[in-house]
């Protein structure tokens, strides 16, 4: 789920340039390609819990 409100990014918090289907897309976008970039590995670290357990699962350790 994302939060809007949340991002550091002024265009993703307004409202007025881009509705909130636009903004959804745009995040996941983002933080796909921040995701699929890494060349030697990427590191995520998450506080809440249940987002850590849930990031956990998807990962294949070898």
């Amino acid at each position: 789920m994302t939060r809007r409100e949340e991002s550091k990014d002024p265009a993703f918090r307004s409202r007025k340039s881009l509705s909130d289907d636009e903004a959804d897309r745009l995040i996941r976008n983002t933080y796909k390609v921040l995701l699929t970039r890494g060349m030697r590995g990427t590191v995520l670290y998450a506080t809440d819990p249940k987002t850590r357990d849930f990031l956990r699962g998807l990962v294949r350790v070898r």
